[in-house]
């Protein structure tokens, strides 16, 4: 079954359509591509732009994927340096201080740039002039102008564009787009949102994993490059919290929107295919991490979208992680609810159909022994993907797509146009 071609309600519902499309979501996301090997004169060279707390893992990752060299490493601080040295454990490696150098390098092809969000619009499009491929963590940018800089740029130099949404790589978002086109939800009007997290290493107070908390023992002028990390942003005087905590500043990041919503958001954006909202509204504040941080640690976001009848809400912050991180899709017949352990249909005992099914499976569970209070909290389809084929939330399935169009020269999942839709 291709996910091209869409279910019927009574499909998916009474011959379990879903359960059989494994194949055809591995031959979608590409998972052939895991096991397939490259001879030495396909080798892409790859160049890292920051080997922090996420360059450092698309570093590891990159060592894993078969066809692949790492030629280059740029970072501003000598510790992650040499840890990611210590990674590539290969003496040819060649390390920078000033990533316009590594750019020089003809024998890498491609980029990953793992730098704070300021520097991401700049880096990007010098990399696209420079003839190279480019992997771009979110957020894309911070500024619509710049999102329109690096579309201009990776189109007029023909460059392969990956932004780190990874949840686009994984197997249960295209499981709920899937659904989604079935039409067992019926008409959707809400999806919510939520991404709760509860310590201070969750409100980005770590330096390069996040187990930790502070900064390190060598933080200072000798071991940072300091006056080249302002060289895009407002002169200050020397403050280490700001090198290794950007995240905490507008300076240098995009707080709660564009760090955690930006994933979620994306991850809804393509199994509904929302587009641009007509609205926005906003609201939060520095609540509880009351430290020299400037952005919210509480912050919620309500989209309108008139024209599709849907709304769509968004909650996070550092200070309770009860309703953890879930995107909820809600409609007239149905709920898909995607968290950490994998997806849930529910149906709503709405129509006659509906009833007779939630009914059944209320049965089934009672005769079991089971305590089963209402039927329409029991679901009517799990799914926790393959962790053989499809490793969830891991950024090793989204890194294969890209430098696999980066030798196919094909889009990738989540290109230019998926990061700025005009």
């Amino acid at each position: 079954m291709s996910l091209n071609k869409k279910l019927t309600r009574r499909r998916f519902i009474e011959k379990g359509a879903l359960g059989a499309a494994g194949m055809a979501i591995a031959n979608t996301l590409g998972v052939s591509s895991l096991r397939a090997s490259s001879s030495p004169s396909d080798t892409v060279g790859v160049g890292f732009i920051g080997v922090g707390t996420k360059g450092w893992r698309h570093l590891k990752t990159i060592k894993g994927i078969p066809g692949t060299r790492v030629r280059g490493i740029c970072d501003l601080y000598t510790g992650h340096m040499e840890r990611a040295l210590k990674v590539a454990n290969d003496p040819t490696v060649k390390s920078y201080k000033d990533y316009r150098y590594l750019l020089d390098d003809k024998d890498i092809d491609a980029v990953i740039i793992s730098t704070p969000d300021f520097w991401h619009a700049k880096m990007t499009c010098d990399a696209a002039e420079a003839g190279k491929d480019v992997y771009v963590e979110k957020c894309m940018t911070r500024t619509i102008p710049e999102a329109k800089e690096i579309v201009k740029a990776i189109k007029k130099n023909k460059r392969i564009l990956q932004l780190g949404h990874q949840g686009r790589s994984n197997p249960l978002h295209w499981r709920a787009k899937e659904i989604v086109e079935s039409g067992v939800l019926g008409k959707i009007n809400v999806i919510r949102i939520t991404m709760y997290r509860n310590s201070n290493i969750g409100g980005w107070r770590f330096y390069s994993d996040y187990s930790n908390a502070v900064t390190p023992p060598d933080a200072d002028t000798e071991h940072i490059e300091w006056d080249r990390f302002l060289e895009n942003a407002p002169k200050r005087a020397f403050n280490e919290r700001r090198f290794f905590h950007w995240r905490c500043y507008w300076d240098y990041g995009t707080g709660l929107a564009g760090d955690l919503m930006s994933h979620k958001f994306d991850d809804a954006n393509m199994i509904v295919g929302l587009g641009f909202p007509k609205t926005c509204a906003a609201s939060g504040g520095i609540y509880y991490w009351d430290d020299d941080r400037e952005v919210p640690d509480v912050w919620h976001a309500l989209f309108e979208y008139p024209e599709k009848g849907i709304a769509v809400t968004f909650g996070t912050m550092f200070v309770n992680e009860h309703y953890g991180e879930k995107v909820e899709i809600m409609g007239k017949n149905g709920t898909i609810d995607i968290g950490r352990n994998g997806l849930n249909l529910y149906l709503e005992p709405y129509t006659d159909k509906n009833k007779e099914i939630l009914n059944r499976l209320a049965k089934e569970k009672r005769e079991m022994g089971e305590r089963v209070r209402r039927a329409a909290d029991i679901p009517v389809h799990t799914y926790t993907g393959d962790r053989y084929l499809y490793p969830e939330g891991s950024p090793t399935l989204h890194m294969q797509n890209f430098i696999d169009c980066v030798r196919t020269r094909r889009r990738p999942r989540c290109n230019e146009d998926d990061g700025l839709e005009e």
